[in-house]
């Protein structure tokens, strides 16, 4: 077992571009986020970035297909390579971040793009419904329905890896803790970028909770009750922190020093060594949440891609115990 100090990993190398981002982040974004309204009206607006995004260029290289898993619409994106090394008959399962509100297929196409290029296996990402739709709930009972469907579809059920960001990195731990209680064919690993792991963030230091570059805390609070509000209950745990870290695979973390998800990042890596699981953390300084989803635009994202996928790849090598 790896010890703490090599589990979680810090980088503090900030390069230019990374900078611009984060500080037009807490200057222009979380202005704006603090004061959008959380309602119906105002969560609907927020879904024409979605159609917005969508206008424009795709990604070269690679193959966007409109799918659905489990009745869920979806999109395969896949690269003409195929992988040759342990990832080869995987797939990847991927559910977008965006807070449970907002975000899509379109907003994160370009990352789902360099997974399917870099891994060279099949990436499906899941556009699963949201508020004012239904609450986490109802987020969950899709990613399960995209799983359990995509277990008779793929090449390799025993290689599937769920990945996601923020609240998609939620769904993920959900989905590999909800196969493992059900006896399911568990996922190989799974990997978070700035997941999502408690639903009760208004119990961490305000101080620090202030610092994230564009995550307003008193916004994020104010979902709660819209985020447990249904109409599917949250099963399981409320939040993957809560579950028995026995029942997760092999789990990459990804976080920003100062956001909102770090605590919850280290605590979950800790819970998770603690029982002989197989995780690795990297935090990265200077950063945004969920910085991956910037693809090639910062050298921080595609290192942190790269290192998602070379984890994965160690993790098949002794994938066995977590089969069903």
């Amino acid at each position: 077992m790896r010890t703490r100090e090599t589990t979680i990993i810090r980088h503090w190398k900030v390069s230019w571009r990374a900078w611009l981002v984060f500080w037009i982040a807490r200057i222009f974004v979380k202005p704006l986020f603090r004061v959008w309204p959380a309602t119906d009206r105002g969560l609907e607006t927020l879904a024409h970035l979605e159609r917005f995004v969508d206008r424009l260029p795709r990604p070269n290289g690679v193959t966007i297909e409109q799918t659905a898993l489990g009745g869920v619409p979806s999109e395969l994106i896949t690269h003409h390579r195929k992988a040759a090394d342990s990832l080869a008959g995987a797939t990847v399962l991927y559910f977008h971040g965006g807070g449970f509100v907002f975000c899509g297929l379109a907003t994160h196409r370009n990352l789902c793009a360099l997974l399917a290029a870099r891994a060279a296996v099949p990436v499906i990402s899941v556009e699963y419904r949201q508020l004012p739709v239904g609450g986490i709930g109802t987020s969950i009972h899709d990613a399960m329905a995209a799983y359990e469907d995509l277990l008779g579809k793929c090449e390799d059920p025993t290689k599937i890896i769920l990945a996601g960001d923020s609240a998609g990195g939620y769904l993920a731990m959900k989905v590999a803790e909800l196969a493992a209680s059900r006896g399911m064919v568990t996922p190989a690993a799974v990997i978070g970028y700035s997941p999502l792991l408690n639903l009760a963030l208004e119990k961490h230091d305000p101080d620090y909770m202030r610092r994230d570059a564009y995550l307003p805390i008193d916004k994020v609070d104010s979902l709660k009750d819209r985020w447990a509000g249904g109409p599917e209950p949250i099963v399981g745990a409320d939040s993957p922190i809560e579950a028995d870290p026995r029942l997760f695979p092999p789990v990459f973390f990804s976080v920003a020093q100062y956001e909102l998800m770090r605590p919850d990042v280290e605590a979950m890596t800790c819970k998770l060594e603690d029982v002989g699981q197989s995780v690795e953390t990297h935090v990265w300084s200077g950063q945004i949440h969920a910085y991956p989803v910037f693809g090639t635009v910062l050298n921080e994202a595609k290192m942190t891609i790269a290192f998602s996928l070379d984890f994965v790849r160690r993790a098949l090598g002794y994938r066995g115990r977590h089969s069903a």
